[in-house]
């Protein structure tokens, strides 16, 4: 399907699709690349904090630490989305650095692209496009239509990736039928 109508504009199906719940997300599970860090997730440029439809508790994050130790990558994700955002725990970019590195290692394509985005920023990890440009591919890969969007992002601008519209708007589409808002967003303007 061309997601792109005649007019440059995407179609209602694909733009519907980024805001259709999804069954394997939790609450925390992609809010990280979507916001605080990945300035460029949003039309590349534009910043936003992180949002949540709740705020975690103490109690949240206290059993993202039990499920993250005890093997669940979502889990570990969640945690480090914690830690970062300072919600439910002291804010902590190592900590968080290392709960999604041990989310993405544990198969988590949503902590994979969270940890690119902390390698992308320089977040608890000196600035590394390339290592997050390969961590945004893995988590693109794996499923998440947020990893897609930002890998995009960095092929728009030609950060750690050769620069590539055509690949750029590729994996913006390839988000926004994966249901990411962002990836709609950005494929809008790559059509501009």
């Amino acid at each position: 399907m061309e997601p792109i109508d005649s007019n440059g504009l995407v179609s209602r199906a694909l733009f519907s699709n980024a805001f259709a719940p999804s069954p394997h997300r939790r609450v925390w599970s992609s809010a990280l690349a979507f916001g605080v860090i990945a300035s460029f997730a949003v039309a590349w440029g534009s910043t936003s904090r992180a949002t949540a439809t709740q705020s975690p508790s103490v109690s949240d994050a206290a059993d993202f630490a039990r499920n993250c130790e005890q093997g669940d990558a979502v889990g570990c994700n969640d945690l480090g989305v914690s830690y970062l955002h300072g919600e439910g725990v002291p804010a902590d970019a190592t900590r968080a650095f290392q709960s999604f590195e041990r989310s993405c290692r544990d198969g988590s394509p949503d902590g994979c692209s969270n940890l690119g985005a902390l390698y992308e920023r320089g977040v608890g990890s000196d600035i590394n496009l390339g290592q997050a440009a390969r961590l945004y591919e893995q988590a693109c890969t794996g499923g998440s239509a947020l990893g897609c969007s930002n890998l995009g992002a960095l092929y728009c601008r030609g950060l750690g990736v050769a620069q590539d519209d055509t690949e750029a708007r590729r994996l913006f589409a390839m988000a926004c039928e994966g249901g990411s808002a962002a990836g709609c967003n950005n494929l809008l303007r790559s059509a501009r």
